[in-house]
């Protein structure tokens, strides 16, 4: 017997935003990727992961979900950290790509376009970095001290984990739907540190990692602070001491 159900097309993109008190951008960055979305012959998600805010975050975003059925939310009961809202992020989308979005935009959208191949239209690694550090790369408007903070961690994940990554911490990510599977399941920081863990995973593992020049806007009300930044040192710490005897993809485990 025909079943009479349509098959619904597979979902291409998945951009997952992870929010913590948000409700001053999230509804004008929610505009914004949507209008650029509709342009594109793809079919895609948008998945808000609210991570415990204590303002109108989830109101705001509720709202503009009931207008659009592409729009979804997860939300955490209490703040865990980005790492985590990442992880149920990547886990809950259905996407063939999906790619990491920080919520406040500091990186226009169009620039998602630089993650993919102009030949075949895919992005080129199985985990595509945005960078803020290679020659094609444009920054505006960052803090000294925020900007030698980066470049100093970033020294410390070439010392303490792994070497070739110019930008471990930009907020843009584009990874495939089988790395993304493989990766998050494994992933147990949940604060800023996190993405070296996702990378250091996914180069065990055997995934392709790569970075892609990107267009960058420093915003203000940055949700990393001193205390965040100084916990990522540490975590960076933590891992290479869980990790040190584990030298073959099978060890991840």
């Amino acid at each position: 017997m025909a079943s009479n159900v349509k098959k619904l097309p597979n979902v291409f993109l998945s951009i997952i935003i992870p929010a913590y008190n948000e409700a001053s951008t999230i509804s004008t960055s929610l505009s914004t990727i949507v209008s650029y979305l509709q342009k594109k012959s793809w079919f895609w998600e948008i998945i808000v992961v609210d991570d415990g805010s204590v303002d109108e975050t989830v109101q705001k975003v509720s709202e503009i979900a009931l207008l659009n059925d592409n729009i979804k939310m997860c939300i955490s009961s209490s703040n865990q950290g980005k790492g985590d809202a990442v992880k149920k992020g990547m886990l809950f989308a259905k996407g063939e790509w999906r790619f990491l979005c920080d919520a406040d935009l500091s990186m226009p959208i169009s620039n998602i376009e630089r993650f993919f191949s102009d030949r075949d239209h895919i992005p080129y690694y199985d985990l595509t970095l945005g960078s803020r550090e290679l020659p094609a790369s444009k920054r505006y408007n960052e803090p000294w001290q925020r900007h030698m903070f980066g470049r100093l961690f970033n020294i410390f994940v070439k010392l303490f984990m792994f070497r070739g990554i110019e930008d471990t911490q930009c907020g843009f990510k584009m990874f495939s739907a089988d790395s993304s599977k493989a990766i998050f399941p494994l992933l147990s920081l949940k604060g800023f540190a996190f993405d070296v863990e996702a990378i250091f995973i996914a180069n065990k593992l055997g995934f392709s990692v790569g970075e892609v020049g990107i267009e960058w806007h420093h915003r203000s009300g940055s949700k990393m602070r001193f205390t965040s930044g100084t916990k990522a040192f540490f975590d960076v710490i933590s891992l290479r001491v869980r990790y040190l005897f584990r030298k073959h993809k099978s060890d991840i485990k």
